[in-house]
């Protein structure tokens, strides 16, 4: 089974509340990672600490998530109980700097998605997805947020990073 794959059905398990919004954007992180958050060095800063104040501290919550492709989501709640946010944004902008996904790779992975989407365990229909993917494809496959859905069961608060860019801060892999 092809990595996107199998990131998309740990997610959908772990996240049942995920929509197609929220899995076009797993795919979008896996293949483009964080550039598109990306102005400048100082904004990504001031964007990270606005979202760092907001974000209650969490011993509890896994520090990285695998989203494929040498990339993970770290989770602000957890990194807060370690790290300031200039060393999180120092990794969030050596991998948007670094990372150059392709958009045939991009392409390819939702085609994936799509024509395998009866062996994923998705909380929603396959009409759902091909009425999102229609919306998706007629604004040129744009970077989008997460679902309101997905927002108010997970809260999530996170930046897109190589793991091993990650790894390197001593960051624990945990489960």
């Amino acid at each position: 089974m092809e990595e996107i794959l199998e990131v998309l059905r740990d997610h959908l398990t772990r996240y049942p509340e995920m929509k197609p919004m929220d899995c076009y954007k797993l795919i979008y992180q896996n293949e483009r990672g964080p550039g598109h958050l990306v102005e400048s060095e100082a904004e990504a800063l001031d964007a990270l600490k606005k979202e760092w104040e907001i974000t209650e501290a969490d011993e509890n919550m896994p520090l990285t998530e695998s989203i494929g492709n040498n990339l993970c989501r770290l989770n602000i709640a957890k990194a807060k109980c370690r790290y300031t946010p200039e060393e999180i944004n120092d990794i969030f902008m050596r991998t948007a700097r670094l990372h150059r996904g392709r958009m045939a790779e991009f392409m390819h992975n939702m085609k994936l998605f799509v024509s395998h989407f009866d062996e994923l365990p998705a909380n929603f229909t396959e009409e759902e997805l091909l009425a999102f993917r229609e919306w998706y494809r007629g604004r040129a496959y744009p970077a989008v947020h997460h679902s309101p859905e997905y927002k108010a069961a997970y809260n999530p608060h996170y930046r897109v990073v190589y793991q091993g860019f990650a790894d390197s801060l001593d960051i624990a892999i945990e489960d």
